[in-house]
């Protein structure tokens, strides 16, 4: 008989090594037996289900994914490690009401509790998972859809904030939710090019998390009211230049968003969301460096530019070396290369796995303390 423990030992080979304790989980490759060559994110769609791992103990060195496939060992012990994302008690609601499309968390134990609206890229529909999270963690929320569901447009070709204000509308008025505060924003990739435009626009917004995305209006119109905010252009005839291509097989698309060369040019003018001009609102801004998808980097020394320029009392800026795109919650294995269905290529996200996980598990708690520290603070929500 023999024991792995796995807060001691160190790996001697394979997809990592040292001592990793979740390194089993974030070091996973896609498995050569996909029907697509390109993995993708290791997330369940349908979260009141649960994520299984199943683990096997071999009685002999296995290096690759090859060898694995290969062999012709027994397995000594196989059992099953799963994950959840919906704690026990977390109530999951389908919200399809007033114009809105989503799912909205609520926690368990009595409210009303902290909200926050979650918002992805350019997915169709809406990805739960971090909304799930977050009501496992006491914080209601709405993972809130906005194009290629029914009820909303197949693709957005403008984005107008006044549904988005709906969204912040019914959190505040939502019993559960604790409104005198405001709610919090969650953003990612296109999400957090909302989330900045929401903040510099709408009522009723306490604080705001941006992870990836630009802080003006990138390749889409934005408006509210009279208000538009002219997006800079994009050629999606650019995906097809074959120097984009990594050696991993994706397109580096952050080589098709032009960063200004002069931040006074009108056009840019135009395009910029005054968010840092609010000053109650607070914010925590994430920055991969090793984002293949866009420029991440500039978009948060941009934002800090700007929220020193105004003088903002309340922002944190994290950056991560060797992050890819997809910051999610922690102990799930990278996705580098995945086919963007919607822009119809295969993308490279960039990032490795050791520094991306680590960046995950860190940025993750951050987030958690952000949000909490936050949204049960005292603070006048004001326009």
């Amino acid at each position: 008989l023999g024991s792995v423990d796995l807060s001691k030992d160190e790996s001697i080979g394979g997809f990592y090594n040292g001592v990793e304790e979740m390194g089993f989980i974030w070091a996973m490759r896609p498995s050569l037996k996909n029907k697509s060559p390109y993995g993708g994110r290791m997330i369940l769609f349908d979260v009141t289900k649960q994520l299984r791992v199943m683990i096997n103990v071999l009685p002999g060195k296995i290096h690759n994914l090859e060898a694995l496939y290969c062999s012709k060992m027994i397995s000594l012990l196989e059992f099953q490690v799963t994950r959840i994302y919906m704690a026990p008690g977390v109530k999951r609601i389908e919200i399809k009401q007033n114009g809105l499309r989503g799912t909205l968390f609520i926690p368990s134990g009595k409210g009303p509790f902290p909200g926050v609206i979650t918002m992805f890229g350019v997915v169709a529909g809406t990805l739960e998972f971090k909304a799930a999270l977050f009501a496992s963690n006491g914080i209601a929320a709405f993972a809130l859809a906005f194009f290629g569901i029914e009820g909303l447009p197949d693709i957005y070709r403008s984005l107008d904030m006044a549904y988005f204000e709906k969204a912040v509308n019914f959190m505040l008025s939502h019993e559960d939710v604790n409104a005198p505060n405001g709610i919090g924003v969650v953003g990612s990739c296109k999400g957090a090019q909302i989330a900045y435009c929401m903040a510099d626009c709408l009522s009723g917004i306490r604080c705001v998390v941006t992870s990836n995305g630009a802080p003006f209006a990138l390749h889409n119109v934005h408006s509210y009211r009279e208000k538009v905010w002219s997006g800079l252009p994009f050629d999606p005839n650019l995906l097809n230049d074959a120097s984009l291509l990594s050696s991993a097989g994706g397109c580096i698309m952050r080589s098709l968003t032009e960063v200004p060369r002069d931040e006074n040019d009108p056009e840019f003018e135009r395009s910029l969301f005054n968010f840092y001009k609010r000053l109650h609102v607070s914010y925590l801004v994430l920055a991969s460096l090793d984002d293949n998808n866009v420029p991440s980097e500039y978009f948060a020394n941009l934002a800090e530019r700007l929220f020193k320029s105004a003088g903002h009392p309340s922002y944190e800026i994290l950056r991560y070396p060797g992050a890819g795109h997809l910051l999610d919650p922690p102990y799930a294995a990278l996705c580098r290369v995945v086919n963007f269905r919607v822009l119809n290529t295969i993308t490279d996200f960039g990032g490795s796995p050791l520094q991306h996980s680590r960046a995950q598990k860190h940025s993750w708690k951050k987030i958690l303390s952000f949000l909490h520290s936050k949204l049960n603070s005292v603070s006048t929500c004001s326009s």
